[in-house]
Formats: structure tokens, C-alpha cells, sequence
């Protein structure tokens, strides 16, 4: 039995249905078995009809037919931002499924957005000794920017199907799909290569009548938030140390991704080129890399891991704490983490809020006080002060000099505070299509630099 959507055509001053409830229903429409084909000429049968349906056939490309690639373009302005790194007085700045903005921040009072580099398919971003590494698709890239005026690109580096990504990151809605009462999507095959394009097909199928159509059980996640990040020297790499919301994290030689529910590691040789050296199951649905020391917190939707990575090649599991379902980035100091719960559509909870999380005995982690926010999204810490992207409520200074009762002291009002990275003394944010930065030497004051 098959199931359809039916087609109802909005007016163009109505919003456009959210990208999440989007893929909801994508999926929901692909997962029913298939419906055999109708002679059009055939119209009733018992309790059925026959209708036209319009379907939406997903383009199939391979790796080696040109998918994986980049092009460095002229600039372009910053209208959706994503993740974020800093590397030696540049900023890269990702534009979900599109690219990197690439920011000359070497005055910081007047950054120059110098180029855009097309990169299809991209979320995350990591820098070690002047090579990015980055997903593209269901692949592990590399580039070398070493010459920010002359990127290369290094197709014999290219780590093939590593991650699950966004199928539907081409889509474009069809309006002659709007002449049709039911609309499907025919079903995904990744065996074919990675999907590059739909077009539109219209064929004839029995339905059941009085059929409704249920919407229950599943979402996206689907996050690009905020990284705090500062340039760190180790065993004489230079690599952009990722924080908050980061998916790629590089230790001692290896590069850590995550791919939704495991770790996986790449050895990273003399080269540079990246080796598949290892994967474990996480048994959450993991969203963050943050390392301390010899601590490695991975955040998930449904609370906190803790590893010890003194053996960068064996991660080993110590503790974990749970929360209510939500989106979940953490940093952390020596004593203490820190993690913002965040609510809405793809993180399956109303509550928004931080919490501080002692590590006194990190076998036994315990929640310890929480502040009330509004829809926390990238933090950093720095001393006593955490800068807090609480999206339309602007960025939020929190006092936790006492950690049992941390404190907001000061908001910043901006459209929405997406990302922050901290290069002292200067905090660099991202967020509606804009960058702002601020000289945090007189915490818990901020100072705007530049927008």
C-alpha cells in the first residue's frame, strides 16, 4: 500500500514550509512500498481510483563524474552562515551546502571578504598546517590553502562514502508539481552515487479512496551551529581547534568526525593525506567535538559523552550524563563543562537553557545549576564569563565566577547571534548574514570592533 501526499498550493505571500518539516515529509513518502503502475484508462475498482501522481526521480552522479570538486570564486556577501574557523588571520566561514566564505581578518577593525570557495555539499570545515579537510556529500575532501590566492583542490586525497548527508540539498520545487492532487518522491538509491538533481515525471496509479495521510515519529537534524575555536601550536602543527559545535576535530595526528551515531578517526600522514584508521558506535545521535586536555566531550541530543583520549588512537568511554531530548553543544575549562539545551522543530523540546556540569569526579558527571535562556545556540568560554549566540535574543554574557549560580550580566542586541569564536582578546560572531566582532578585555563588557 502506498501513501500520498496531497498537494495543497499556497499563495505567495504565505511562508514557504520549513526545510525540517520538509525532509519529514520526504521521508515519510519514501518509505512506503511501491505502488505497481495503472492503465489510464482504467478509472474505479473496488474502493480505488485512478489518477495521475506526479513524482519527483532523484540524478544519480558518481564521485569520479566531477562531484567532487571546488572552484574558488570572487566574494560573495555572507547571507547564511554556518560553521566557523579561524586560521592565521583568516576566517572561514561555512554557507550550508554551498561553501566557504574565506574572511582576510588581519585588521581586525576592517575584515575584507576576500573570496568564496564553491564547495557543494558542505557543512564542516577543519585546518591542520594549512590543508582543509571538509565533508562534501557522503565524502571526506581535503584542500590545501596554504595560498589563500591560489587554493587547490586534492582529488587523490578524497575519502569516499563517510557520511550520511542531506539528499534532498538540490531539491527545487516543480510548480507544474501544483497542477497534481498527490505528489511522491521516488526512493533513494545510494548505490547509484550521490544525488545531484530532480526532475519532475508524472505517471498514473491506483489510489485508495478517502485515503488521509499521517504525519508521526520522525525528524531531521539537521544544525549548523556555532564553533569556538582558537589557534593552537601541537607537536609543531598549526591546526584551528574546533569548540562548541564542531563535527571535526583534529588530535595529535588524527582527524575525529562524526558521523550522527559513531566516531570515526582518520590517521593523518606525513603528507597530509587522510587514512582510514578506525570507527566506533557512540548510541546516541552525536552533534559535537570539544577537546580539553585529555578529555574529549562529545555532545549529543540526548546528553553529554565523556572520553579519554591520553591514546589518540583508542578513545575510551568514561562517563555520560542525560538530559531531555535536545540540540546540545558544550565547552569546557578545567573544572567544569558547560552545555546549552536548545529547543524548537529539529531538537524535540520547548526547553532552552545552560547547563554547568562539574568534573570533579568525571566517572560520576553531575549537573550542578542552570540559567534560564531563549534559544541557545554557539558559546565560548573564557575565565569566569561565558559569550552565549542566543539567536533572536542577541548574545548573552553569563557571569559563572560562581558556578552554582551562574548569572546573565549582560545582552547584546543583534538579529540573531548564531556562532562565536574567541581569538583573545577578540570574539568573533556570526549570524543573520553578518559578521560582528568585539573586544572582550573588560569582560563582562563587550566592545563592537567592527560589523
Amino acid at each position: 500500500m502506498a501513501y500520498y501526499l496531497k498537494v495543497v498550493v499556497c499563495t505567495q505571500n504565505q511562508k514557504k514550509m520549513p526545510r525540517l518539516l520538509f525532509s519529514f515529509i520526504l521521508l515519510l513518502l519514501v518509505a512506503c512500498t511501491k505502488n505497481s503502475f495503472v492503465n489510464p484508462e482504467t478509472e474505479e475498482s473496488t474502493g480505488r481510483k485512478a489518477t495521475q501522481v506526479a513524482y519527483y526521480i532523484p540524478h544519480y552522479a558518481a564521485p569520479n563524474q566531477g562531484v567532487l570538486k571546488a572552484e574558488q570564486l570572487e566574494p560573495k556577501p555572507l547571507e547564511e552562515t554556518g560553521k566557523i574557523v579561524y586560521y592565521e588571520n583568516y576566517i572561514f566561514i561555512n554557507k550550508p551546502q554551498e561553501g566557504i566564505h574565506i574572511v582576510d581578518n588581519s585588521d581586525p577593525s576592517n575584515p575584507i571578504n576576500e573570496a568564496h570557495l564553491s564547495l557543494k555539499g558542505n557543512i564542516d570545515i577543519s585546518i591542520i598546517d594549512g590543508f582543509l579537510y571538509a565533508d562534501q556529500f557522503s565524502a571526506l575532501v581535503v584542500l590545501d590553502v596554504r595560498d589563500i590566492e591560489n587554493i587547490q583542490f586534492i582529488e587523490s586525497y578524497s575519502v569516499p562514502q563517510i557520511f550520511n548527508y542531506d539528499r534532498y540539498w538540490a531539491f527545487d520545487h516543480n510548480e507544474r508539481a501544483e497542477d497534481y492532487e498527490y505528489v511522491r518522491f521516488e526512493n533513494i538509491d545510494d548505490t547509484q552515487g550521490i544525488v545531484v538533481g530532480w526532475e519532475l515525471e508524472i505517471r498514473w496509479e491506483n489510489i485508495p479512496k478517502n485515503h488521509y495521510f499521517f504525519l508521526d515519529g520522525f525528524t531531521r537534524n539537521f544544525d549548523s551551529t556555532s564553533l569556538a575555536l582558537e589557534e593552537v601550536q601541537s607537536d609543531a602543527s598549526v591546526i584551528s581547534q574546533a569548540g562548541s559545535l564542531a563535527r571535526f576535530l583534529p588530535i595529535d595526528g588524527y582527524l575525529y568526525v562524526l558521523n550522527q551515531w559513531e566516531l570515526i578517526l582518520f590517521e593523518i600522514d606525513d603528507n597530509y593525506q587522510p587514512l582510514r584508521f578506525g570507527k566506533t558506535p557512540l548510541n546516541n545521535n552525536a552533534e559535537t567535538l570539544f577537546q580539553l586536555n585529555d578529555f574529549l566531550f562529545i555532545g549529543t541530543t540526548t546528553g553529554m559523552l565523556l572520553y579519554d583520549v591520553t591514546s589518540p588512537t583508542n578513545p575510551e568511554f568514561i562517563s555520560s550524563v542525560d538530559h531531555f531530548r535536545s540540540c546540545d553543544p558544550v565547552v569546557a575549562d578545567e573544572d567544569y563543562a558547560y552545555v546549552t539545551l536548545r529547543g524548537g522543530t529539529n531538537c524535540f523540546t520547548t526547553r532552552n537553557e545552560l547547563q554547568i556540569i562539574t568534573l570533579e569526579d568525571p566517572k560520576n558527571l553531575e549537573v550542578i545549576s542552570s540559567q534560564l535562556l531563549f534559544n541557545p545556540h554557539g558559546l565560548a568560554i573564557h575565565e569566569n564569563h561565558l559569550i552565549v549566540c542566543d539567536g533572536t535574543a542577541g548574545i548573552k554574557v553569563v557571569d559563572v565566577s560562581n558556578r552554582e549560580k551562574p548569572e546573565v550580566v549582560n545582552t547584546y542586541s543583534i538579529p540573531f547571534a548564531y556562532d562565536v569564536l574567541i581569538d583573545y582578546p577578540s570574539a568573533i560572531v556570526v549570524g543573520d548574514g553578518k559578521l560582528y566582532q568585539y573586544d572582550i578585555s573588560k569582560l563582562p563588557e563587550l566592545e563592537l570592533i567592527s560589523n
